[in-house]
């Protein structure tokens, strides 16, 4: 799959997920849906959670392969070429060689960090729902009656 269809399907996740959470975060305006909300809640985190864990494996071996790929690259340019370069003019011809998978390390890195953020704005949405009671008092003291 090339970058630009990585690219497209992680935004068009990333848009599925901020829905997600929004209709979630709309369903703990209502008491009579907090439950409901809870129970989404924790079941988005945990997806969320297992999917960034599965974008860190994607990243470790990319990672591992770029590193594979720059360790072959210095050698071929050291030992296999008639032209001998200085370190700059190495790196920066290996740098070149390896422009692709850095891309793909990069995209699928902000991917992961998208998710992680989304699973701090779940848990703030959860933290919130600590105040359930609070909510339910108030809405008591509104109507008129109070709760013992």
């Amino acid at each position: 799959m090339a970058d630009t269809d990585f690219h497209k399907v992680f935004e068009s996740e990333r848009a599925e997920w901020r829905e997600k959470i929004q209709v979630i975060s709309l369903s703990l305006k209502n008491i009579r849906t907090v439950a409901e909300a809870q129970i989404e809640l924790f079941s988005t985190r945990q997806i969320l959670i297992e999917y960034s864990f599965k974008l860190a494996s994607i990243i470790s071996k990319l990672s591992s392969r770029e590193r594979q790929e720059r360790a072959k690259k210095l050698k071929e340019y050291q030992e296999n070429k008639d032209i001998r370069y200085g370190s700059n003019e190495t790196k920066t011809l290996i740098e070149g060689d390896l422009a692709e998978i850095t891309q793909k390390i990069e995209l699928v890195e902000g991917h992961r960090k998208f998710m992680d953020q989304t699973v701090q704005t779940v848990d703030t949405c959860y933290n919130m729902l600590y105040g359930i009671k609070q909510r339910v008092s108030l809405e008591e003291y509104l109507r008129g009656s109070t709760i013992k």
